[in-house]
């Protein structure tokens, strides 16, 4: 009979193997999340040197890649209600982050164990054009619908910050292609997306524009230093959706907020979740700074100028006071809100 460790030897014991899956989890994560900011800050740059690190759009799981035939599968041969929901991260983001602290669930597993809904998590390169990633989820999305055929009777939406204008991007590109997915959206969930910009990248423009305009070496070489940050980032100055919007301009020029007008699809329920920095929703941090990385304007698809308005109904609107722009990526409050808009039919 194998001898009995004694109470010593156990309490002094060291679990190798632990130690090991633990130090191999947080290797990984610490390379995703690299990799997520670095493709955030510089992601157009990684794309056009041809670097491997420049991420292609695509589905992923925990970290891991998803090939749309493995995802087709699970939708062709699994037990569920025939619904399918998107979750779509933001800048410098991931589909790792979505999952609550301290815990392996996230919004999609939970609407999976409750509502049989089937969840996919697409990641893609932030720092390239919103509208190049609009244009690359369009195409994503009519190959997954394609493959389905007609087991897919419903697509929901789950975006975060840059994800929602991506989607919107993709919903616009969608409609000009004729995409059949786009009919089959039926909810999209906004959660602090800046519809018509971020205020720190108008003040990043502001503050190059300034730099530009001073006859100094220095300030010239720091200019040029600041505007290496991605062309995503850029369009988030104030919410670039389309192409024409960027083409042959000058990304670093001290611009207007002239765009193209890009309207909701009249067939789709659109619910819109923001944060405030304050606990108080109406205290002048959070009207002055919204969720400290989107204006409540801005998230609300409020520009100032009427004709970009979304006017998304106000029953669809939550706010939820004390949570920052990252938390709202995952937090029990805000799936509380999900799972209440779910339920509706």
């Amino acid at each position: 009979m194998p001898k009995e460790k004694s109470k010593k030897e156990g309490k002094n014991s060291v679990d190798w193997q632990g130690t090991w899956n633990t130090t191999k989890d947080l290797a990984k994560k610490t390379k995703i999340a690299t990799g997520s900011i670095l493709n955030g800050t510089i992601g157009n740059h990684l794309e056009n040197w041809k670097l491997p690190l420049s991420r292609e759009m695509g589905f992923y799981q925990d970290g891991s890649f998803v090939d749309i035939q493995e995802l087709v599968d699970t939708i062709l041969n699994g037990k569920f209600n025939k619904k399918l929901c998107i979750l779509i991260h933001g800048l410098v983001s991931d589909e790792t982050m979505w999952k609550f602290p301290d815990s392996l669930d996230d919004y999609g597993k939970l609407l999976q164990s409750e509502f049989g809904i089937i969840p996919a998590y697409v990641r893609y390169n932030s720092g390239r054009h919103i509208s190049d990633n609009g244009q690359d989820l369009n195409l994503l999305l009519s190959a997954l619908h394609s493959l389905c055929g007609k087991q897919i009777h419903e697509i929901q939406l789950i975006t975060h910050s840059m994800g929602g204008l991506v989607t919107r991007s993709a919903c616009y590109y969608g409609q000009k292609t004729k995409s059949k997915w786009v009919r089959s959206v039926t909810k999209i969930v906004f959660i602090g997306s800046p519809h018509h910009g971020a205020p720190l990248e108008k003040f990043g423009n502001y503050v190059t524009s300034i730099l530009g305009a001073i006859p100094n070496p220095f300030t010239h070489l720091t200019k040029k230093a600041i505007n290496l940050r991605s062309a995503g980032i850029k369009d988030l100055r104030y919410g670039l959706l389309v192409e024409e919007d960027w083409k042959d301009k000058d990304p670093d020029a001290f611009s207007n907020s002239e765009k193209t007008i890009v309207p909701l699809v009249p067939s789709i329920q659109y619910y819109v979740i923001t944060g405030t920095l304050h606990q108080n929703s109406g205290h002048f941090l959070s009207e002055f700074f919204g969720d400290a990385i989107v204006g409540k304007g801005s998230a609300l698809g409020k520009s100032g100028n009427s004709k970009y308005d979304l006017n998304f109904p106000k029953e669809n609107i939550a706010e939820i006071p004390g949570l920052t722009h990252i938390k709202l990526m995952h937090h029990q409050e805000v799936y509380s809100q999900i799972r209440v808009w779910f339920s509706k039919k």
